[in-house]
């Protein structure tokens, strides 16, 4: 049945009226995850973003790592139905917020991958920060762990941002992982469930779990945590999360 729930998310985030790519230089790429979030944040990302890439635009396509690791007999055909239409709109350069979806998306030939922190660390004001009170643990996601840039453009943006924060033992390159490593919660949910809890036995339970990865804090969510991702701690809490948000931001994003 998971397979089957997958199968469905993918063939419709696959679907030309979901694969929505503005004709641009440079794109904000939230990745299907966080286009479950309340647009709003989302806009307030890419208004931060156009301070350093005045012609950027929003796209909300899938990078198509559940195909990858799920239904790998796809992914060859999905990847190159991605790079042509990204071509096509002339797309040069991609920012991403997804961990996963910059792993992803830097496997396609001919576009500079961006991750979004350094970005917003150079631009971001307090006068942007929208920060939500609580006491916070944080957490880096796997795909992050190799890669300096973005370990550091994170603790500065919680620098910024002024939060309550700690980390755990295993933190930055040594980080441990939440469990869904390569759709590890639907390959094989009891070793997920093994991997989350000793990553969660690190995590103090007085503290809300921050994480720049949203796939990450949904799996703490399913161990029965709180969670806030970097981008609600800078632009507000999502009021909802779900497959509405998602399809309300899709339909209002431009194509031309």
């Amino acid at each position: 049945m998971a397979d089957f729930g997958m199968a469905c998310h993918q063939a419709v985030s696959f679907h030309p009226s979901m694969l929505r790519i503005p004709e641009a230089e440079a794109v904000f790429w939230p990745g299907c995850a966080l286009l479950q979030l309340d647009g709003g944040i989302l806009e307030k990302t890419l208004e931060v973003l156009r301070r350093g890439e005045p012609g950027i635009r929003l796209a909300t396509g899938c990078c198509g790592q559940p195909t990858a690791y799920l239904f790998p007999e796809k992914q060859g055909k999905r990847a190159d139905t991605l790079a042509r239409l990204l071509q096509k709109r002339g797309v040069k350069r991609i920012y991403t917020a997804c961990p996963n979806c910059t792993v992803q998306l830097r496997q396609l030939a001919g576009f500079e991958i961006i991750p979004v922190w350094g970005v917003l660390a150079a631009y971001l004001t307090q006068r942007d920060i929208r920060m939500p009170a609580g006491k916070f643990v944080w957490h880096d996601p796997c795909p992050t762990k190799n890669d300096p840039g973005q370990l550091t453009a994170a603790r500065r943006l919680l620098e910024i941002s002024g939060c309550d924060f700690t980390e755990p033992a295993h933190t930055g390159a040594r980080t441990i992982c939440c469990g869904n490593y390569h759709m590890m919660e639907f390959r094989d949910p009891e070793k997920q469930k093994k991997m989350r809890a000793r990553r969660l036995a690190e995590l103090p339970a007085d503290r809300v779990i921050l994480s720049n990865c949203e796939g990450c804090l949904s799996a703490f969510r399913g161990g029965g945590r709180e969670t806030c991702h970097l981008l609600e701690l800078l632009f507000g809490r999502s009021k909802s999360r779900g497959w509405n948000n998602r399809i309300q931001t899709t339909l209002k994003a431009p194509v031309r």
